[in-house]
């Protein structure tokens, strides 16, 4: 077993529909080394790290800090922690800004650090700046696809995402186009109006629903959820659910038969990966995505902003048999990616340096 992993990531918060997953990832990692140091920008009311885990976090969930004392505060403790104890290496998960601010104290002790970033990510400005300068000095950049990093450079390792595949598989037995659900982050970015808008058409639109299970993350997100709520009022088909507990989603995913991502490519969301391994079917606009159903279903299931509609009633065509076999085949290739895959190749790139 290794000495002491040093991780930087966004938050650990059991209760976030999107973040949850980092608690599963550190635990997961921390089988492979003695001891882990976690330093988050937030944590939740509710997580459950393993015993060699030590976290350091910045804001709780009743504090917000102004972004000048969040800077302060993560610089010290990474200087803290950094020159106080001897790394094998720094694992920076969708945190370039903290990775840069802690590099100066990396290079110093000569610890390498291995960035982690599945984003199409900022097109300009300050953001842009500070990922590329940290996707510059980073000693590797791993991402889940080959659209999933915004940069090109060589240090760039694909390893495929992590979900916990085991938990979140269910055996699908029939199929009935009816319970449609949209899992992501309410984000202009996830298009969900124009999902929604395209929903809407469908043939026995009446029959069917379609939840939408996710959070915001900022005030911009507040005000587009209050969008969405108001314009979708009247439609009592068509249900904002709100944030789900990450540990909660298995169990929830069994209520349904479609899921639908209408992100666009470079947005490797893990959400479509879990909804494959759940048993659901899903339509997606990212051509990423085409590596989990066989050809004749790709031309089914990836749709452009203005056919979605088109591509469900098109499935509700084919015959159940070749629903299930296509789900079944889903589920295999989703399967590779699951969180011992990806972790055991984050490991080999952490010692290999």
């Amino acid at each position: 077993m290794n000495d002491r992993l040093l991780i930087l990531n966004l938050g650990i918060d059991s209760d976030n529909t999107s973040l949850a997953f980092t608690q599963t990832w550190v635990n997961e990692l921390s089988q492979y080394y003695k001891e882990i140091d976690v330093i988050t920008l937030r944590v939740g009311t509710k997580y459950k790290l393993n015993k060699n885990v030590n976290l350091h976090y910045i804001n709780n969930k009743n504090s917000n800090k102004s972004k000048s004392k969040q800077i302060i505060d993560l610089y010290k403790i990474s200087k803290k922690l950094i020159n106080n104890n001897k790394y094998i290496h720094c694992f920076a998960h969708m945190a370039p800004l903290q990775h840069l601010l802690a590099k100066y104290f990396l290079h110093k002790n000569k610890i390498k650090t291995t960035l982690w970033f599945t984003h199409i990510g900022p097109k300009f400005g300050i953001k842009w700046i500070i990922l590329w300068l940290s996707s510059f000095l980073a000693d590797n950049i791993v991402t889940a696809s080959k659209n999933s990093f915004p940069f090109k450079f060589n240090n760039i390792i694909i390893t495929g995402h992590g979900i916990n595949f085991e938990q979140f598989f269910n055996t699908k037995e029939k199929f009935e186009l009816k319970n449609f659900l949209i899992l992501s982050r309410i984000s202009k970015s996830k298009n969900i109006e124009n999902t929604i808008e395209n929903f809407k058409k469908i043939t026995n639109f009446e029959k069917c629903k379609l939840d939408i299970i996710g959070g915001t993350l900022n005030s911009n997100d507040e005000e587009y959820l209050e969008y969405l709520k108001t314009k979708y009022f009247q439609y009592k088909n068509i249900q904002f659910l709100g944030k789900k507990s990450h540990d909660t989603l298995p169990e929830i995913l069994k209520k349904y038969d479609v899921s639908i991502n209408n992100t666009s490519m470079g947005f490797f969301d893990k959400a479509v990966l879990e909804s494959a391994a759940g048993g659901l079917i899903c339509f997606y606009k990212s051509n990423d995505f085409n590596f989990l159903y066989q050809e004749s279903f790709q031309k089914i299931l990836l749709f452009k902003e203005d056919n979605l509609y088109e591509k469900i009633n098109l499935l509700s065509l084919q015959s159940n048999t070749s629903i299930i076999e296509s789900i079944q085949h889903s589920q295999k290739e989703a399967e590779k990616h699951s969180l011992n895959n990806v972790t055991t190749k984050l490991v080999k790139i952490f010692n290999s340096n």
